[in-house]
């Protein structure tokens, strides 16, 4: 197995992901072009294992880009809540009280620095 600081970040971004699709009613209610959007990001979180698994040799690279980029777009979903009648505050407030939401922000920071630690040569076994 290879990156393994990685594949387990991703995992746990594919688990978090699940779990606020599931769990959030007012996510598909109120906004289901993010759902949709969660969808997808959850689907090519789990396609990126295998490459991770594997070996792929752009992978740290990618993920590094992957967790950020990601990131920053969970982060600044904050920044919509006008579209939904509320002030960024009560919008930061509602996202911040779902563990699901916490969760699937903080595994995309492991996601980009498990890459950053994958880049540097940790967490890939020898096989």
């Amino acid at each position: 197995m290879k990156n393994l600081f990685i594949v387990i970040p991703l995992l746990l971004s594919v688990f978090f992901g699940v779990v606020l699709l599931v769990t959030d009613a007012e996510l598909w209610t109120v906004a289901p072009s993010h759902a949709y959007v969660l969808i997808g990001f959850t689907v090519a979180d789990a396609g990126l294992v295998w490459p991770a698994l594997t070996g792929w040799r752009r992978m740290a690279d990618f993920g590094i880009f992957w967790g950020f980029g990601k990131f920053a777009l969970y982060l600044g979903d904050i920044l919509t809540a006008p579209e939904f009648g509320l002030s960024y505050a009560e919008f930061a407030a509602y996202l911040f009280s779902l563990w699901g939401y916490n969760g699937l922000l903080a595994s995309q920071a492991l996601i980009a620095l498990g890459a950053f630690f994958a880049k540097r040569g940790y967490g890939a076994s020898r096989s």
